[in-house]
């Protein structure tokens, strides 16, 4: 089989890396800049470029691993090359059919996950969301799924859309809770470090049982005077303090 992983991004290459080391050989990298494809390339034992017409016209998978917002752009591209090939791309937010006009064997290979290059993904715990065109193919990608992970779900596009509106929740916008939290503390020469025990357990009890059944706090309490004194403390900082205000509505509604 051969595979073109198309981009560099960091999904592109934590998902070159685990597929070489499960014996899927990534045949070709391609992307737009030509650092990057060489030193994934490289990485990976692939072959490299940064022109689309340079695809193998054998390829048997395209994995297509861009920004969003470029996806159909390459999708039109690397078509008019490999028009048999099964097309897939790893977004969380775009459709699946995106490539439908483009590709006729298509599909998604979503990884939920976020990635970063200074840490090693744990495989066997990341959801893999999968969906395509017809049932071979459908098969084909749990298959490839299950061997570089260990949970794999089939996630249709109008499922997977709300699947990342909620992802966002969970993960960027907690993410920049703790962000405000850790600039709060800065500002007060406090360690970050007095919350991980907080930000544990919040994170068990979510994990154990319904969130909304664990909240606890002066919002859910509706104990106006501390949250008043919160509200005033942020007045140097009024997007922290609409965050906070709005943050309290959503939860005592």
């Amino acid at each position: 089989m051969k595979i073109a992983l198309i981009g560099t991004g960091r999904i592109a290459w934590h998902l070159g890396k685990r597929l070489k080391s499960k014996g899927l050989a990534v045949s070709q990298v391609l992307g737009r800049t030509t650092s990057n494809v060489q030193a994934l390339a490289a990485h990976l034992g692939s072959n490299a470029s940064s022109s689309w017409a340079d695809i193998a016209p054998d390829t048997d998978w395209v994995l297509i691993a861009v920004k969003d917002d470029a996806i159909d752009d390459v999708a039109a591209a690397l078509s008019a090359y490999v028009p048999m090939a099964l097309a897939t791309h790893t977004s969380g937010a775009t459709p699946g059919t995106v490539l439908s006009p483009f590709f006729e064997r298509y599909g998604v290979f979503y990884p939920l996950q976020t990635f970063s290059h200074e840490r090693s993904p744990v495989w066997s715990k990341i959801p893999f969301c999968v969906d395509a065109s017809n049932d071979s193919d459908l098969l084909f990608l749990k298959k490839m799924a299950k061997t570089i992970g260990n949970l794999v779900y089939q996630v249709d596009d109008e499922q997977r859309k709300q699947l990342h509106v909620a992802a966002v929740f969970a993960n960027n916008f907690a993410n920049h809770c703790f962000s405000v939290a850790a600039q709060i503390l800065d500002k007060h020469d406090l360690p970050f470090e007095l919350l991980h025990p907080l930000m544990e357990e919040t994170l068990a009890k979510a994990l154990q049982d319904s969130p909304s059944s664990m909240q606890t706090g002066p919002a859910i309490r509706k104990d106006h005077d501390t949250i008043n004194r919160h509200l005033s403390l942020l007045e140097t900082e009024p997007l922290w303090q609409q965050i906070y205000a709005v943050m309290t509505e959503s939860i005592q509604k």
